[in-house]
This record gives C-alpha cells, sequence and structure tokens, in this order.
C-alpha cells in the first residue's frame, strides 16, 4: 500500500509547476519594497529553517547579499532587537510557529520591509506580513514535511530572481527536475542497508549542499528514528569526525561547492575511523573511493541540484523507514506545528 508520504514525494513536480505563475508575480510584488535592503534576516524554524540556509547560500552568491539568521526568541523580550537597514523575511509552512509573529511585528514597527513565506495566507503571520509568498501546497498530510520544504525553497528561489531583475537560471527546469529525480529515485535500488546505521548517521554537505544535508538529515531522523546529524564539511572535519566510529556511516551530499579534494579526505578519514560511507551526487560530480555511490543521472544547475538531491534524501528516508518497519506517515514524537516554543 503506497504511504501518504510517497504520494507527497510524488507530487512535488506537479506543485512547483502550478504555483510557478503566481509565486512569481507574488515574489515580483514582495521584492518591489526591497530597494533600499542592506542585509536580509531570515526568521524560520524546522524544515523552514534548512530553507532559510538555502536562501542564504542563494542570495549570497546570486546577489552578494548578505542573510542573517534571525533569533526569534530575542525578539519576545522586552528590549526591541534594532533591525535598521534589514529586508525580513519570515519562512513558515504553518505560519503558526511563535517567535516569527514577534520578527514580523519588530520589522514592521522599524519600518523595514518584510515579507512572509507560508502555505496559509490566512495565518496569524501572514496577516501581520507586508507582504506574503503563497506555496499552494494544499494541506500537508504526512507528518514529516516534503511538497511545503521544495516550494519554500521554489517561492524564495523566485524571491531571489526578482530582487535579481532577471531570470534565476533553471526556475523554469525545476519543477521537470523534481518530478524526474522523484520518478527516478522512487524506481532505483538505494543503498538502504549501509545506512542502516545503528551508530547513527552523519550527513555533511558544503554551500546550497550544506542546505540539503540538514534537510536530508532531518527527515532521516524524523522518519526512520535513526540518529542523525548535518554538518558542513569544514566544521566536520574540525573536530566532529572524532566522535565517529565503527558502526556509523557518512553520507556526503556533493554539490559544486564541494571539492573533489574534500569530497576525497572526509571519505578516506572516515574510512580510516571504521566508517561506511556513501556519496549522494549528480553524474558529473567525480567519483570517490566511499562504500557506495547514489548518482542522480541528468546535468543541471547547482541550486536545482540541492533541491534534487534532498529528494533523493525524501526517498531515502522512506525507504529506510519501511525497512525499520516504521509507521511512515504519523513519525512517531514528531508534530506537524510545535505551539509551545
Amino acid at each position: 500500500m503506497t504511504t501518504i508520504f510517497e504520494e507527497e514525494i510524488r507530487s512535488q513536480g506537479d506543485i512547483l509547476r502550478r504555483r510557478a505563475e503566481l509565486g512569481m508575480q507574488q515574489a515580483r510584488d514582495a521584492a518591489g519594497s526591497w530597494r533600499d535592503v542592506d542585509y536580509a534576516l531570515v526568521a524560520a524554524r524546522g524544515s523552514s529553517d534548512n530553507a532559510a540556509a538555502f536562501f542564504q547560500y542563494l542570495a549570497g552568491r546570486e546577489l552578494g547579499l548578505v542573510v542573517a539568521l534571525a533569533t526569534p526568541s530575542l525578539f519576545q523580550d522586552e528590549r526591541t532587537m534594532k533591525v535598521d537597514g534589514a529586508g525580513v523575511l519570515a519562512v513558515s509552512q504553518s505560519g503558526k510557529s511563535p517567535g516569527m509573529i514577534e520578527v514580523v511585528r519588530t520589522a514592521r514597527a522599524q519600518g523595514r520591509p518584510n515579507v512572509v513565506v507560508t502555505n496559509d495566507a490566512h495565518s496569524p503571520l501572514a496577516l501581520e506580513g507586508d507582504s506574503v509568498v503563497e506555496l499552494f501546497t494544499g494541506p500537508e498530510r504526512a507528518i514529516a514535511s516534503t511538497k511545503t520544504f521544495t516550494s519554500s525553497c521554489h517561492a524564495l528561489a523566485q524571491f531571489v530572481s526578482a530582487l535579481s531583475g532577471s531570470s534565476l537560471d533553471g526556475l523554469d527546469a525545476v519543477p521537470d527536475i523534481i518530478e524526474r529525480t522523484a520518478e527516478w529515485a522512487l524506481t532505483n535500488a538505494l543503498p538502504t542497508s549501509l545506512l542502516n546505521a545503528a551508530g547513527g548517521l552523519t550527513v555533511v554537505g558544503r554551500g546550497i549542499g550544506y542546505a540539503s544535508a540538514a534537510e536530508i538529515s532531518l527527515k532521516i531522523r524524523e522518519v526512520t528514528g535513526i540518529r542523525s546529524e548535518a554538518y558542513s564539511a569544514p566544521d566536520y572535519l574540525h573536530g566532529p569526525i572524532g566522535a565517529d566510529g565503527q558502526g556509523a556511516t557518512l553520507l556526503v551530499v556533493v554539490t559544486d561547492e564541494m571539492e573533489d579534494e574534500i569530497a576525497a579526505s572526509l571519505i578516506e578519514q572516515c574510512s580510516q575511523r571504521g566508517m561506511r560511507t556513501v556519496m549522494l551526487r549528480s553524474f558529473e560530480h567525480s567519483p570517490q573511493a566511499s562504500d557506495a555511490d547514489i548518482v542522480v543521472p541528468e546535468s543541471m544547475d547547482n541550486w536545482c541540484l540541492g533541491l534534487a538531491l534532498v529528494v533523493v534524501g525524501q526517498v531515502l528516508s522512506l525507504r529506510l523507514g519501511e525497512l525499520r518497519g516504521r509507521p511512515i506517515d504519523t513519525s512517531p514524537g514528531l508534530n506537524k506545528v510545535t505551539l509551545t516554543a
């Protein structure tokens, strides 16, 4: 029997295709108020936090825009945080996450432009924002998010495109890429036995690939119950690698920012510690001496690859959850929206 989680993985390409025109118009409308912005301040939690990291790398690379991640708890204090020069983004799939509203209210009180990216245009957060960019995904029925994450990143890519004043490379192609990637991953064998690691799973990426690694790690942890952590490659090599060893597995998420030398060093050092290693990459990136390769068989722009690899990670979560006999759609211990923190 097909799970709701799998149905929602399959639906993502079509959702991005359907939201493309209206989402782009909303992004252009929102971008019009950001003419005097010196930097972006982004408030988000959970999967939306990983979408915010995606935006941080994409906006930095495409616009030269400094992107800072907000600390919503600081905005709940009586003292007012100063957001001079900021354009404020709040990314919340539900529009109900605590702390987001305070960040947007602070922006409005200080006369700073703000944009809300959400799946609910009537949510408390959306009603506070100056501009809203909708995800248009419809209700997400599985507890672990899939389509709202890719739609959030699609909306943020549209916003980057609107801010740049020219079409972002790959924007028109990404719905078809996501659809093909989902079908490919769902119909091909994946090295789930290597990733079903008793000693835990470490997912490492760099740049856009780090945002992808963080979302893949979160999805695996939520759906499968495997203890999974994500790191940027430099941070992992700086020290945390020392805590990994026999019984653990390394999953390297390879995008353009991951140089061959860094990938090779990750594989070699983890192998020396007794870890199993898996690489997730496109066919355009070089193989290394890993125990297994997951190779996406088509060429695409780097930011599109980051999203495509997340979709493969969603399928890995599904297959690992099935292997472990987990209730895929309910994800024990996970709440769709956490309202208490």
